[in-house]
């Protein structure tokens, strides 16, 4: 089986009916392979109070979406509460994660490029799209930031093996969607300055400042600002090479 919750919430090709079943089998899966107590659900699911018809309503709906999985037994019945069985590599969340791992113990920046694209490319869009539940919506909230970290490891490997060009065009893309994020900023001027673009690089500094200073009141940090000397000293940008995975 495969489970997707890397956009819609989903277990493959089986289509789950109404939207409380989908909301169930998202905290499921958010607590996939571990027991996700009863009071737990039923507090997401229906966000009220003590309601002594909640163990019913939550036993029918958790019916109703066993019926619904391609393999019903994976729905189980625990102490407490209800556990929804997901073997290894079966959710994309968990295959998105593992190749993120997996990615930092290459020393190969083409291999390490190659299984970051291929870890990023299981997003269909926002994780648990459409769901406003805390326990989901805090789930998608890690799992973004993940897939940020991903995406900076990913151009930094570009750079490495000198992909320049290309990555300025995505990174340009990155920093106006995610202002605050500073790798970014050195990721994007590191790349203009290997392609011969110092101006630019040094105006995206001055982005970086202006957004720094707005918004916290600090200056940018000490990568940054030393990124921005080497550029004004002339020095040769390949001396920041080992900055490229800067955390």
């Amino acid at each position: 089986m495969r489970f997707e919750v890397l956009g819609t919430i989903g277990a493959g090709q089986a289509p789950i009916h109404g939207r409380l079943r989908r909301t169930l089998l998202g905290l499921l899966l958010a607590g996939a392979g571990t027991t996700v107590r009863a009071e737990v659900l039923t507090g997401a699911l229906w966000d009220c109070g003590p309601d002594p018809r909640a163990p019913r309503k939550l036993h029918w709906h958790v019916h109703k979406l066993r019926q619904d999985l391609p393999e019903p037994g994976r729905l189980s019945r625990r102490p407490g509460g209800y556990r929804l069985t997901v073997l290894p590599g079966e959710l994309d969340a968990e295959r998105f994660e593992s190749a993120a791992i997996r990615a930092q113990e290459l020393t190969d920046p083409a291999e390490r490029a190659a299984l970051l694209r291929q870890g990023l490319a299981l997003w269909q869009g926002t994780p648990y799209e459409g769901f406003e539940v805390p326990m989901l919506l805090g789930e998608a909230s890690r799992l973004a930031e993940r897939k940020l970290s991903m995406l900076e490891e990913l151009h930094a490997a570009e750079l490495e093996l000198g992909w320049h060009t290309a990555a300025a065009v995505e990174l340009g893309g990155l920093v106006r969607r995610y202002p605050r994020r500073e790798r970014l900023y050195y990721l994007l001027m590191l790349a203009l300055c290997r392609g011969g673009r110092q101006s630019e690089a040094l105006d995206v500094y001055r982005r970086a400042r202006r957004v720094s200073l707005g918004q916290a009141g600090l200056e940018p940090g000490p990568a940054l600002r030393e990124l921005e000397r080497r550029i004004l000293a002339g020095e040769d940008s390949e001396k920041a090479r080992t900055l490229t995975r800067l955390s």
